[in-house]
């Protein structure tokens, strides 16, 4: 590989979230995060002076990692003063330089700006533009698990709300910090231990549904039809529903914090075996009824004006949002 392969690589692997690999790198960041927060107890707990230079040594290679990680970003980007000066950019820089800082006396408890790296959660969360991106990088034969079909172009990319992805991190942020503090009131004891390794496993669990749920349950709505993936833990299932066959779409923001947050549940009815198909808590729910609504009326008068075939040969004019 040369210096321009192993450019654009690392580009795409940090700056395209479209990727296995930027999907994984951002697990793994994220999943640090979590980790960073859950240790501000241990700092300022009484007791555990002992746990001070573990605590320092994990702090060190965290910042290290995130370090290493704004460098590459800023090195691979294509505008890499855009990236510099962007709000996400400078999320970025905010979550490594007090600790930078901290060594000139600046700050005199650094620890206190871990908190900082939950605007990295929300940064991670919004994963760069995904739909943009997606829409961009997938006008190919193939996209993911379903194959496109002829004449088939992807004009949107439905992800959960950003919010369900940071409410969804909050018991492997319990869970861990829970096991840490075990281990740093008990030390080697054998029952805290086995108690610390429990919360561990389940904070795993937590954060490997929340980051399935929230990377690889979409929404994808072509010029033809509408494809639905949904990932558990154990396997996934897909779906895909023809314009002619579905008979109602209908969007569900009722509640509180649907109402604020701007998001709810999208309610697919068709007339094939498939019966009633449900995707969760969807960002803006009535403008994608509106574009789905758009593409069926389109379907539907080009079926009209030729009734050979069922799709118009130009979806150029497919609603925009």
């Amino acid at each position: 590989m040369n210096y321009s392969s192993i450019k654009d690589f690392v580009n795409q692997a940090l700056h395209n979230p479209c990727t296995t690999s930027s999907r994984v790198i951002n697990g793994v960041i994220i999943l640090l995060i979590i980790l960073s927060i859950a240790v501000i107890p241990l700092h300022f707990l009484p007791g555990i002076e002992w746990a001070n230079e573990p605590l320092l040594l994990f702090d060190k290679v965290v910042l290290t990692i995130f370090t290493t990680e704004y460098a590459l970003r800023i090195w691979s980007a294509k505008k890499p003063i855009g990236y510099l000066t962007s709000w996400w950019g400078i999320i970025d820089l905010v979550a490594i330089l007090p600790f930078y800082l901290s060594r000139f006396d600046l700050f005199a408890a650094p620890e206190v700006f871990l908190i900082l790296r939950i605007l990295r959660l929300l940064k991670l969360s919004r994963a760069y533009d995904m739909e943009r991106l997606a829409i961009s990088n997938c006008e190919t034969s193939s996209h993911g698990e379903f194959r496109v079909i002829e004449g088939e172009r992807i004009e949107r990319v439905v992800q959960k709300h950003p919010l369900v992805l940071l409410s969804a991190l909050i018991m492997p942020l319990i869970f861990s910090s829970a096991a840490l503090c075990l281990i740093a009131f008990f030390e080697a004891n054998m029952y805290a231990i086995g108690g610390a390794l429990l919360f561990i496993f389940f904070a795993i669990i937590f954060f490997i549904k929340a980051w399935l749920d929230y990377n690889y349950d979409v929404v994808y709505i072509t010029n033809k039809r509408i494809i639905l993936q949904n990932r558990e833990l154990f396997g996934a299932i897909s779906n895909d529903v023809n314009y002619e066959a579905i008979t109602n779409v209908v969007p569900n923001n009722t509640g509180i914090l649907h109402w604020l947050f701007g998001y709810g549940n999208l309610n697919i009815e068709t007339a094939s075996s498939a019966g009633v198909l449900l995707f969760k808590d969807a960002p803006h729910p009535h403008e994608i009824v509106r574009h789905i609504s758009s593409n069926r009326q389109k379907i539907s008068q080009a079926k009209m004006r030729n009734p050979e075939n069922s799709a118009p040969d130009n979806a150029d004019d497919a609603a925009e949002n």
